[in-house]
């Protein structure tokens, strides 16, 4: 399983990436959606990470993206701030797999990486 996140946030990808490293996963970062796109065309990443905060996101397009060329279909999850009740919504309209609140994706980080 490889691992793609979208997030600008160092302290979050420093996360994930000791999590990954700790399970043998690979991981790709990408700060924003030209890295994203650049990212997704390279790899097969067969888990995408979405940080609602990262500036520019655009859920919708990710998932469509993904939706598009992934074989085997990859997972897509999203979390942010519980307080941002109508991020979360868009992100589970938009089609991931799972949107979380932040406490629960760092809570529950190795186990989602683990598949």
């Amino acid at each position: 399983m490889s691992v793609l996140l979208v997030s600008a946030d160092l302290a979050t990808s420093s996360k994930v990436a000791a999590a990954s490293a700790r399970l043998g996963r690979a991981l790709d970062v990408a700060a924003n959606m030209a890295e994203f796109h650049s990212k997704w065309s390279a790899g097969r990443a067969t888990l995408v990470v979405l940080d609602l905060t990262t500036q520019g996101l655009d859920v919708p397009t990710v998932v469509a993206s993904v939706r598009k060329r992934a074989e085997p279909q990859a997972t897509i999850i999203a979390f942010g701030p519980h307080v941002h009740a109508t991020r979360l919504a868009e992100a589970r309209d938009a089609g991931c797999d799972r949107v979380l609140s932040r406490g629960t994706w760092h809570a529950q980080i190795d186990a989602i990486i683990a598949g």
